[in-house]
């Protein structure tokens, strides 16, 4: 069950649109909603999916302490740093485990504030583009991608395309800093 999330190789092609075959998606447009609607209709559609495993990815464009520091403030402590935020030439990339049968909406509704709130300018924004991946525990994974304030691509993906896939699965026990995702 483990390896249908952590197929980082997979997941980065989803994420860019590469693999279509099998995989249904769709691009939610929140043009029309105010930023705190838009953060609103998020977590209300993150709280509908069943969760059995879930992950969330991080590429951010800030200091390392900055992102630890909210994580520690939610009591995230499942997290690993995969790579380090290198001053504007390569971002960072974090990765967040979640077994527990529901996303800490807090932290959920902080960090996606903060990531809309990038484009607006609040004083409190961080440039980052979250990924959710969740398992629902039947025959699907549901993965999104937050890219910025217009809104969202949420994916359908089968788990028979999972495991027919070439990717290199690659398993999360312990240290995070063997993931392959490097740029997404």
């Amino acid at each position: 069950m483990e390896a249908y999330i952590t197929d980082d190789t997979f997941l980065k092609k989803v994420f860019k649109r590469q693999l279509k075959r099998g995989i249904a998606y769709h691009c939610c447009v929140m043009d029309n909603l105010s930023r705190p609607q838009k953060v609103e209709y998020v977590i209300k559609r993150l709280s509908e999916i069943p969760i059995s495993r879930a992950r969330i990815l991080i590429q951010y464009w800030e200091e390392d302490n900055k992102m630890t520091r909210i994580l520690n403030r939610h009591k995230i402590n499942n997290f690993g740093i995969v790579r380090s935020y290198k001053n504007g030439q390569t971002p960072g990339y974090l990765n967040i485990n979640i077994v527990e049968p529901k996303i800490n909406t807090l932290f959920i509704k902080e960090l996606i504030n903060r990531h809309y709130g990038n484009d607006f300018s609040i004083k409190k924004a961080i440039d980052i583009i979250p990924y959710v991946v969740i398992d629902t525990g039947g025959d699907e994974i549901i993965a999104f991608h937050l890219y910025d304030d217009r809104g969202y691509y949420e994916y359908f993906i089968p788990k028979k395309i999972i495991s027919q896939s070439k990717g290199q699965v690659c398993s999360i026990k312990g240290s995070i800093k063997g993931s392959s995702i490097k740029n997404l």
